[in-house]
């Protein structure tokens, strides 16, 4: 079975609980697309609707495709994955043309605590060489917005677990602390669903 990434720019989540779009970073290309590579993904999305950021994404990727940093065969093999689409809807149709099935949506994020499905029930899912692809969903800002989750076919726990006490001193642990950058985030959840373990 086919396994995709999607990060998604908008709609998100700002501090204040507010939708927005957030900017692309480099750093973000980069890391998603090496760990795509890494675990096998199809595909890397960049998800915006904004045509500036789109341009810039293509421009990145071109630059390490066909540009003087296609020298480097181990970067340009991980930035061919990436590619950048306005909305969630254009990435199923993508998929859908790659696949010719239609993904099921599995939607990621640090709040996400209801009617979650375990990841080694999606891992088995994964293995079953007929099953439909999986499109695996990470949200920038604070969080993929509420409409975005309400799409969702499968949603993912979130990956992280506080300590009983604080490493530092010792003493016992404040509230639950569960803020790891996407790139960080991404990696952990393709280790668990496609690693060797």
């Amino acid at each position: 079975m086919a396994i995709f990434l999607a990060l998604v720019h908008h709609p998100v989540l700002n501090r204040r609980g507010e939708v927005v779009a957030t900017a692309i970073t480099n750093v973000d290309l980069h890391d998603l697309a090496r760990s795509g590579r890494t675990f096998g993904a199809s595909a890397v999305y960049i998800v915006t609707p904004v045509t500036l950021q789109q341009r810039m994404v293509d421009e990145v990727v071109g630059h390490w495709t066909q540009g003087q940093g296609s020298r480097h065969e181990r970067r340009a093999d991980a930035m061919r994955r990436l590619c950048t689409l306005p909305s969630l809807d254009a990435v199923r149709v993508d998929v859908r043309e790659r696949t010719g099935r239609a993904p099921v949506l599995v939607m990621t994020g640090a709040r996400m605590q209801r009617d979650t499905t375990p990841f080694a029930e999606l891992r088995e899912r994964l293995g079953d060489p007929n099953g439909a692809p999986i499109v695996v969903v990470f949200g920038t800002g604070w969080g993929l917005a509420p409409s975005v989750v309400a799409t969702a076919d499968l949603r993912l726990p979130p990956v992280g677990r506080a300590p009983a006490f604080d490493a530092l001193d010792g003493s016992p642990a404040g509230p639950r602390y569960n803020h790891l950058s996407v790139r960080a985030a991404a990696a952990i959840v393709l280790d668990r669903l496609t690693g060797d373990h």
